[in-house]
């Protein structure tokens, strides 16, 4: 009886070792910190921020908010921030203690036998950094995810507002085509009038039908254009309400790097990381596993603690090759950086120009539609009253009036969209829209980056 009371308190002591064992590895995964780096700072942004909700308005800012609302691309790029935030969880999780369940058993003479539970826990020791570094890899993924999320949302808010405006551009486009058919439609009114009379030949209302067609076709053009647009702007923001554009940057310069810049030196930084884990991947790893085994139905409750070390030593030259790839990732995202410096330099020097040459074009325009405007009076007067100029001068010089009229508002509109790029590039556009201050699918929508 004796024997028997020792033989249980023994089981008892090894059954309160497994479960010391088993709450010390639960007790580690349950402590998990909380969470840092990119994921910690995003949070800290977000908080306190109201959530983006749809705007009761049709004007250019309401539209923008609407759109970014309907835009999956800008739910896509979220949904990898989010994926991004895991996966940094993920490679922190092997920092900390890990516990796994085993159960089988079998029968014959290959089987297992009697049916046998096994408790594992782990826990790495020493890996030279590799696991450390895998987190910090996984967090420049997350940050390169956050740029392309608030890229995205740049590049959903231009492709918005620039159909936006093109809605009202082809408006006013097709109220200068429509006064150029009517103005045609006048004319040979007048023309086939003096043709009855015998003043002019039938050649003249002939030329005068011909022009007056082609400004039909420009007319219909024009509308199917309008209606692609409008159905466009429904499809991004709900309304197909469009209208002029005038967001104007203080400069075209941003007060620190461009999303592209940006972009190439967090894939430096991640290629750098890289390179350190493929030429330390021979380092050994060291794990701590405490094992508790037990047979169902047995009162033995086996308990031991092993050390793992591993290390690859040969791998086919695998590991070579990886070390050689990492270095030349490494150089090719140097070279991204300065691609991406030189790029956003041309690329501000190219809309001050466009902003410029476009400025200069309007004045221009501007005189050139006062100057055809009294010679359209003249040539008409020239034309029907002294007989004195020719039909082809006077239809030459009332089409380009109302050409130079539809360039007047394309140059609108092509400045609109310089100024746009201008906002982004400065990092003003969201400011500019009433978005600062907000946060879409958790995220913050401010022009700060980080």
């Amino acid at each position: 009886m004796i024997h028997n009371r020792r033989s249980g308190q023994g089981n008892a002591g090894r059954r309160g070792l497994a479960l010391a064992l088993l709450s010390l590895s639960l007790a580690g995964c349950a402590a998990l910190p909380a969470p840092d780096g990119m994921e910690a700072a995003l949070i800290e942004r977000a908080e306190g921020l109201a959530q983006l909700a749809p705007a009761e308005g049709r004007d250019a800012k309401s539209a923008a908010r609407n759109g970014l609302l309907r835009n999956p691309a800008v739910r896509e790029a979220a949904s990898r921030v989010s994926a991004s935030a895991d996966e940094v969880r993920i490679q922190r999780a092997v920092l900390f203690p890990a516990l796994g369940l085993t159960a089988g058993g079998g029968i014959g003479s290959a089987g297992k036998g009697k049916p046998v539970a096994e408790l594992t826990g782990s826990q790495l020791l020493f890996d030279g950094g590799k696991s450390k570094r895998a987190v910090r890899i996984a967090d420049f993924d997350m940050q390169i995810s956050y740029v392309g999320f608030q890229k995205e949302v740049d590049e959903a808010l231009i492709a918005l507002l620039e159909t936006y405006d093109d809605v009202q551009t082809q408006s006013d486009l097709l109220g200068v085509y429509r006064k150029q058919f009517d103005a045609l439609r006048a004319l040979e009114d007048l023309v086939a009038a003096r043709a009855a009379s015998g003043a002019v030949s039938s050649t003249d209302v002939l030329e005068t039908r011909r022009r007056l067609q082609s400004a039909a076709f420009l007319v219909n053009d024009t509308e199917l254009a309008l209606a692609e647009t409008r159905d466009r702007l429904t499809l991004l923001s709900g309304q197909s309400r469009g209208g002029s554009v005038d967001i104007t940057a203080p400069s075209c310069k941003p007060a620190g790097a461009t999303d592209d810049v940006l972009l190439a030196r967090l894939e430096l930084g991640r290629a750098q990381l890289a390179e350190e884990q493929a030429q330390n991947a021979m380092t050994p790893r060291v794990v701590l596993k405490p094992v508790v085994r037990g047979e169902i139905g047995s009162d033995t409750l086996p308990v031991g603690l092993n050390l793992d070390v591993q290390s690859d030593l040969l791998k086919g030259g695998a590991l070579g090759a990886r070390v050689r790839a990492a270095g030349n990732t490494l150089a090719a995202a140097r070279a991204r950086v300065e691609a991406a410096d030189l790029e956003g330099s041309i690329e501000e020097r190219a809309l001050l120009r466009s902003l410029a040459a476009g400025k200069q074009k309007r004045a221009l325009l501007h005189h050139q539609i006062a100057l055809l405007s009294e010679t359209r009076d003249l040539y008409r007067s020239q034309y029907l009253d002294l007989g004195t100029r020719q039909l082809s001068e006077l239809l030459d010089n009332e089409e380009e009036y109302y050409t130079r009229k539809a360039e007047l508002v394309q140059l609108r509109s092509e400045l609109a969209r310089s100024q746009l790029q201008c906002a982004r590039r400065s990092g003003h556009l969201r400011s500019i829209l009433g978005l600062e201050g907000t946060r879409l699918y958790g995220y913050p929508l401010g022009d700060n980056r980080f």
